[in-house]
């Protein structure tokens, strides 16, 4: 994608962190950036922001991303108000600290869940809509530095986003001949919320 102005993307987790500036930067585009939240207080500074900026099209949708039917109700809300979106940005992650023979299962369902288990979600649901339409689309999954060399304290976080460049890399291959691209995105240390996800874990995990 070369033309961003008057199109729609699609950014989970862009309340706050890499998601809030991806959406910052695409709404300063020209662009209709849907994003998803889950903490209010997160929400509430971000529209602060883009209130200053009222030519900036930003709509938050609150969306648990393992959670797919919501996902479903959530695609065809896009769809309705904006069209089928150009761009998908799975962006939403969790993580965890600590020595890899400490989690239980929960801990691995939670972290593998949303973070390898939400970019599924969303390339299931938006996926098969972007290509019935043959427009020109492009998909985004952001793994990290984490998904290329792994440290210790962060197995959990580690695997997810090493699963995330394998994902990326068979998805790409097999789109290449189809109006869809794909990326996945690799940024090191960032300054983000990431730290207090756990405030969010579902009762479930």
């Amino acid at each position: 994608m070369k033309q961003f102005r008057g199109k729609t993307a699609f950014v989970t987790g862009g309340s706050s962190g890499i998601g809030l500036g991806i959406a910052k930067v695409l709404a300063a585009e020209g662009m209709n950036v849907v994003f998803t939240w889950l903490r209010q207080d997160q929400l509430d500074e971000a529209m602060a922001w883009f209130a200053e900026r009222p030519h900036q099209q930003v709509y938050p949708m609150r969306l648990d991303v393992t959670d797919r039917e919501a996902y479903a109700r959530a695609a065809d809300e896009v769809q309705r108000v904006f069209g089928v979106p150009h761009l998908l940005v799975n962006n939403a992650g969790v993580g965890l600290r600590g020595s890899m023979e400490r989690p239980t299962y929960d801990d691995w369902d939670w972290v593998l869940g949303v973070n390898l288990g939400g970019v599924v979600n969303g390339i299931v649901t938006f996926l098969p809509r972007m290509l019935a339409t043959g427009q020109e689309g492009h998909i985004v999954n952001v793994s990290s530095m984490s998904g290329v060399a792994a440290i210790g304290q962060v197995g959990l976080y580690t695997t997810s986003k090493f699963a995330l460049m394998g994902l990326t890399e068979a998805l790409r291959s097999d789109l290449a001949n189809t109006s869809v691209g794909v990326s996945v995105y690799c940024p090191g240390t960032v300054k983000s919320g990431i730290a207090e996800a756990f405030r969010l874990r579902p009762e479930r995990f």
